[in-house]
């Protein structure tokens, strides 16, 4: 019976003059559709597809600079050993109960927020390395103001650190030009104005 039904539908009943971007947008709105239905009780955003979880990642980093200044023959060589790791680097290391869709939803996040979040993302990595460097110098030429030069690497990358998950949360217009607070919180951070 089936097969009956099957050879009543011709070929060109089928196809309809539907453009490619017609086809990829509709499978686009079928997938976040789908990721979006599996989100609940996770910690990835329903509007972002964005998972916060990765910024502990960060978190950590401040977490062994304050602890360095403390006690820099403890912690020294896990500062010197850190290194970023991309969204998905970092998902498929971590023990994140849902890292595979957070990976996959990160794949498939909105472009312009997926593209601020990625820049946020590279500022803190190239800030991150930079201050690592810095303190890991510090601790070379044994600087007394050790403690001074930890507490102001940690307090420049929380205001990035900040940033990102604004984004990751959607709580940024995803514009530029909406709202330039991190911005200028990231300058007032640089200068000790926080």
């Amino acid at each position: 019976m089936f097969a009956d039904e099957n050879r009543n539908v011709r070929p060109a009943e089928i196809q309809e003059d539907v453009s490619r971007e017609d086809i990829v947008s509709a499978f686009r709105q079928a997938m976040v559709g789908h990721f979006r239905s599996h989100i609940p009780g996770t910690n990835i955003n329903e509007s972002t597809l964005l998972a916060s979880d990765y910024l502990n990642h960060f978190h950590e980093l401040v977490m062994l600079l304050e602890a360095l200044s403390s006690e820099p023959q403890g912690f020294t060589d896990d500062l010197l050993s850190w290194r970023p790791l991309t969204y998905e680097e970092h998902f498929s290391q971590s023990g994140f109960r849902d890292k595979n869709l957070a990976i996959a939803a990160y794949r498939r996040a909105p472009p312009k927020i997926r593209a601020r979040f990625d820049e946020a993302v590279a500022r803190l990595h190239g800030e991150a390395l930079t201050l690592v460097a810095s303190v890991g110098a510090a601790l070379m030429d044994r600087d007394k103001d050790l403690d001074k030069t930890c507490n102001k690497a940690a307090a420049q990358l929380r205001v990035l650190i900040e940033e990102a998950n604004a984004i990751a949360n959607g709580e940024i217009a995803s514009e530029r030009g909406d709202s330039d607070i991190g911005g200028q919180a990231a300058i007032d951070a640089l200068f000790g104005n926080r």
